[in-house]
């Protein structure tokens, strides 16, 4: 009676799985890398890197929020390329001399230009951790338990990371104002 009906394999369900999981969380988890890296390139290789990873995993199936597994997997890939290059800034934007950088805020300040310039400069300032935690928060709007269990610490040491993010950003926008000042 049941003989005509095709029974689905588990390769399949694997990859029908993997192909929802690209359509719903790709452009998330590029714009998550890029963020962490500041690299379009890299930000689009770690996101392909991040789904290779996931299609291999042995606990595709049994994941209950694919979100916050899907982030770890970003945010680990993304520190490991940070450590493998051992780059010390990942933005071109300080191939600028600090006259060309004032000059540009100067001229742009009311353009999208200047406000990329600047938190291009306030992100350069940050270690690849403290964008990740930035970018989680902010960006993508998740709450510090979600934070927390995607870095791997606690939802106190999530909250704790992210004031000190806030009150290092504050003083170097107070920085950065300063030096204006001067100028």
């Amino acid at each position: 009676m049941f003989e005509n009906i095709a029974v689905p394999s588990f390769e399949e369900s694997r990859e029908s799985k993997i192909s929802r999981l690209i359509k719903e969380y790709h452009d998330k988890i590029y714009i998550y890398c890029f963020n962490i890296l500041r690299n379009s390139h890299d930000a689009e290789d770690a996101v392909q890197e991040v789904f290779i990873k996931a299609f291999k995993s042995n606990n595709l199936l049994t994941i209950d929020n694919y979100s916050s597994w899907l982030y770890k997997i970003a945010y680990n890939h993304c520190i490991n390329q940070f450590r493998r290059k051992s780059m010390v800034s990942f933005i071109s934007f300080n191939s600028f001399t600090e006259k060309e950088k004032n000059q540009l805020l100067k001229e742009d300040i009311n353009q999208d230009v200047g406000t990329d310039i600047e938190l291009d400069y306030i992100f350069s300032m940050l270690k690849p951790k403290e964008r990740a935690l930035l970018t989680l928060r902010i960006v993508e709007d998740k709450d510090f338990n979600e934070i927390g269990s995607i870095l791997g610490i606690s939802n106190a040491t999530t909250r704790k990371r992210f004031e000190r993010v806030k009150n290092k950003i504050q003083n170097i926008i107070r920085g950065r104002l300063q030096d204006e000042g001067k100028n």
